[in-house]
This record gives C-alpha cells, sequence and structure tokens, in this order.
C-alpha cells in the first residue's frame, strides 16, 4: 500500500482533499499538509515523517505538492533523498489527485505507477476548450502519416468504430452486450461517474444514452472530453444505444449505461436493453420536486417511472458513490409517502 501526502502552502492541501472526497467519497491513507506563515522546512520534514511513521503496512509513500521549488517541496525532496521508497511530484491539481487516489485503491499499485498515474493525469487535465473546439490544422505529411488513428476515433456523429477491447470481447453468432452497470445522473458522465464508478465497475465501454446530449455537439464534446481515458466512450441517443447493444460484434462486452432519468431507463428497456438493477445517483432539484435523499430528487413523472421499473421487476438503489450507504428506492418512496 502506498501512503499519498498532499502538502501545499496555506490551507490548499485540506481544500483539494476535500474536493476530492466530493467526488471519490471518503479517502484512505491520504493526508493533507498545510504550510503555515512562520513555519519552516523543518515543520514540513516533521508533519511528513509522523504521517509515514503512522502509516501502518504502508512501504512507500508519494508526497503529491503545489509548486516545484516551494517549500512543501524542498522539504519532500529532503525526504526522498534519504529514503527510496519516497517521491514527490509537484504541481497537484485535482485531476491529478483524483486519478492518483483511484489508482492507488487498486492491489497493484505501486509507487512507481502512482507517480505516472499522478504526472499524466495533472498535465492532461490541463486543456483548453477553444482548442479543443478548433484543433490547429496538420500539415499534410502529419495527416497522411496517421490515417489508422484518425479511423479508429469516434466520429461527432456518434458512429463507433470497433476498438480492439471490442473485438477481443467479440463472439460470432447472434448476442448482445452485457450490461454491468446501468445509472441514473442527471449530469451523465462526470467526477463520480469516471473517476469513481467507472473504476470501481470496470467496464470495457460506457455509453451515456442521452437524446438531448447526443444531438448537442458542445455538450457531448464536453462529455466525452472527461470520460476515462482507458474506457472506450460514448454519447448516443437512446434509439441507438439499443441498436449498439443488440450488435452481434459486440456480444458480451461488459457495459455500463448512465441516463438522466427513470424515463429514460425505461426506453432503453423499451430498446432491448436488459436491465436488471439500476443505481439512482444524482438528480438535480427542479421545481415541483421531491427530494429523496442528499444528491436525488424525483419529478412526478420520475415517480411514476420508479413505479413502472418496479413492477418490471428491476431492482433500484440510491447510491451516490460506491463506498456510501445504499438506500432501497421503493422503500425510500414509501417513506416520503410518495406512493
Amino acid at each position: 500500500m502506498v501512503t499519498i501526502i498532499v502538502a501545499a502552502h496555506g490551507e490548499s492541501a485540506p481544500a483539494l482533499l476535500a474536493t476530492a472526497r466530493m467526488i471519490l467519497g471518503n479517502t484512505e491513507n491520504v493526508h493533507p499538509v498545510t504550510f503555515a506563515p512562520g513555519e519552516g522546512p523543518e515543520d514540513l520534514i516533521e508533519k511528513y515523517r509522523a504521517i509515514m511513521s503512522s502509516a501502518g503496512d504502508s512501504t512507500e509513500t508519494l508526497i503529491l505538492v503545489d509548486l516545484f521549488g516551494g517549500s512543501p517541496y524542498n522539504a519532500a525532496a529532503r525526504v526522498a533523498a534519504e529514503d527510496s521508497s519516497v517521491n514527490v511530484v509537484s504541481g497537484v491539481n485535482v485531476p491529478m489527485l483524483i486519478e492518483t487516489i483511484s489508482a492507488a485503491s487498486r492491489k497493484n499499485a505501486t509507487l512507481a505507477s502512482l507517480v505516472k498515474k499522478a504526472t499524466t493525469a495533472g498535465t492532461k487535465g490541463v486543456r483548453s476548450f477553444q482548442e479543443i473546439m478548433n484543433p490547429p490544422a496538420q500539415d499534410a505529411s502529419t495527416s497522411a502519416a496517421q490515417p489508422a488513428a484518425a479511423s479508429a476515433v469516434t466520429t461527432a456523429q456518434g458512429s463507433t468504430a470497433q476498438s480492439s477491447t471490442a473485438q477481443n470481447a467479440a463472439a460470432t453468432g447472434n448476442g448482445t452486450m452485457t450490461n454491468v452497470f446501468t445509472r441514473i445522473d442527471s449530469r451523465l458522465i462526470h467526477g463520480q461517474v469516471a473517476g469513481n464508478w467507472a473504476n470501481y465497475i470496470g467496464p470495457q465501454t460506457l455509453i451515456a444514452a442521452s437524446d438531448s446530449a447526443a444531438k448537442d455537439k458542445i455538450r457531448k464534446t464536453l462529455l466525452l472530453q472527461v470520460a476515462p481515458s482507458h474506457i472506450k466512450t460514448n454519447v448516443l441517443d437512446i434509439a441507438k444505444t439499443g441498436r449498439v447493444f443488440k450488435n452481434p460484434k459486440y456480444t458480451g462486452m461488459k457495459t455500463m449505461f448512465v441516463v438522466e432519468g427513470p424515463q429514460d431507463v425505461l426506453r432503453l428497456m423499451d430498446e432491448g436493453v436488459e436491465v436488471k438493477e439500476v443505481n439512482v445517483g444524482g438528480v438535480t432539484y427542479r421545481d415541483g420536486y421531491a427530494q429523496l435523499s442528499e444528491a436525488v430528487y424525483a419529478s412526478p413523472e420520475d415517480i411514476e417511472a420508479y413505479k413502472e421499473l418496479d413492477a418490471r421487476g428491476v431492482k433500484m438503489t440510491i447510491q451516490q458513490l460506491p463506498n456510501t450507504g445504499r438506500e432501497d428506492m421503493m422503500k425510500k418512496l414509501k417513506e416520503k409517502g410518495l406512493i
């Protein structure tokens, strides 16, 4: 196990960790360190070593700091210089922290693998929206050299190319994808989905099924930007999602579905998508909505859809994150006097 220390000037480290916990839920073996006015390198070194000495089974330590050459970095570098089981990465930001914490929860996580994850996620998370929407034109030689890469990209119209993962999962004959997880989340793909549930479930592909998002080029682009890089992701309308689910070349592919509301789950089922269980993770408040949990609200139409899903034998659970409590949806509706 690798201990993670987040160190920064002022109160930045606790704030960064609080943000990560908002997305990932409770985090273990991750510790913030503040650097207050009047403190020096020796104070920081003492804080680092106190955390390391109380780390229990941890044999390695990764210290994520804010500024290269700043006091948190310099103090951490002194610790790392004396101990090869310690490494330091500067420039800590939210993408770096989320990806590193998520990776640290895996059994095979090592200091070296987390350093690679931190540096990759930290830089990849720095992007310009306008450059993404209007990429610079490639010269002819570069474009000619990369036809294969271009053909592997999902097009703006939502068509999909069969990835190597899909080829490995495909089987001959008729069949369907395997639905490993269905989530209701009005935000579709965001930090909790991309940085937490996707890593927890481990699907081969992720589909955000939404008619409105599939038709909205900017929203679709933004959703795909935050999708997990290691999982093939698409934003499709619900009818096309049903066709893709039943496409024989994707037989057996482990697929995670995210929709905006319970009515969309019913429509997926009507299109032939097999749904046995639904995670209700986040539905934002609007006028006339009843509150079911901290993150889940329901309109009268939603409640009728939940009742229909229950009648079809679908189990529904309110759960925001993998490591938070689970509540039965129908029991919650009865408890609130809504059915």
